[in-house]
């Protein structure tokens, strides 16, 4: 993958999510050129079927080539892991990095597709969103699990997850298709819009969804509907190394 450098005009901004003391990092312009990444997606990408990475993601996915990783891992430790922590005690792991394109129609999908969800409960575990589409094929919200007032899950929290899918069943006519909007079960707190090659950065125990209006947000054509990269990390104490 060539070319893949940092943009040097690139924007970083906090929005804090609301009702939380946790913020969400927006970093637009990210990369200097994404003439390396879009061909990758677009002629080079093998895409594995749904659920192939034991996930519930409602499409399709491919790893993205080891040089986006790295540059992203030094990215994250260089620019946001000082702003969460004492750089000198932790270090940043990138687990893997996914490129994805939604591709499941909304009458197909299980009721875990249709409702906001989280990565992990450690809250030292981070999300990221590269969006490779723009604003009209949707960004991502952050939810809150109404019973419970709960937006970031913690370990202890981990039983609640089986509830809110049975919960979810029980209000069927509320979540028929992708969620986009505050349900009698989940509140939308925070909406972030897409725009290409923007990257969002957040904890992985916040409860959220993709926002999915549009038709072409799941067209299994890769240069019409919704391509994003999706990647996560965990914080790790040094002495772990």
């Amino acid at each position: 993958m060539k070319n893949l450098t940092l943009s040097p005009n690139m924007n970083i901004k906090k929005l804090i999510v609301p009702g939380t003391r946790l913020y969400v990092y927006i970093i637009d312009d990210f990369l200097l050129d994404m003439t390396s990444v879009m061909n990758f997606a677009h002629n080079i990408a093998y895409f594995h079927p749904m659920f192939a990475d034991n996930s519930y993601y409602p499409g399709v996915r491919d790893n993205m080539p080891q040089p986006y990783l790295r540059l992203l891992q030094a990215f994250f430790e260089g620019n946001i892991l000082p702003d969460i922590t004492n750089k000198s005690d932790y270090a940043v792991v990138v687990h893997k990095c996914l490129l994805s394109l939604i591709a499941c129609k909304p009458a197909n999908l299980l009721i875990d597709q249709k409702i906001p969800h989280i990565d992990s409960c450690d809250e030292r575990d981070y999300a990221f969103v590269h969006y490779l589409s723009d604003k009209a094929l949707g960004g991502t919200s952050i939810y809150k699990y109404t019973p419970e007032n709960i937006i970031e899950f913690k370990q202890s929290d981990k039983p609640l997850l089986a509830a809110m899918v049975n919960n979810a069943k029980q209000k069927h006519a509320e979540h028929k298709g992708y969620i986009v909007d505050t349900t009698s079960l989940f509140e939308q707190v925070l909406k972030i819009e897409a725009k290409f090659n923007r990257l969002v950065i957040y904890q992985g125990n916040l409860l959220h969804s993709a926002n999915i209006t549009s038709t072409n947000s799941y067209c299994k054509d890769t240069k019409v509907g919704r391509l994003s990269i999706a990647s996560f990390a965990s914080i790790k104490p040094l002495q772990l190394y």
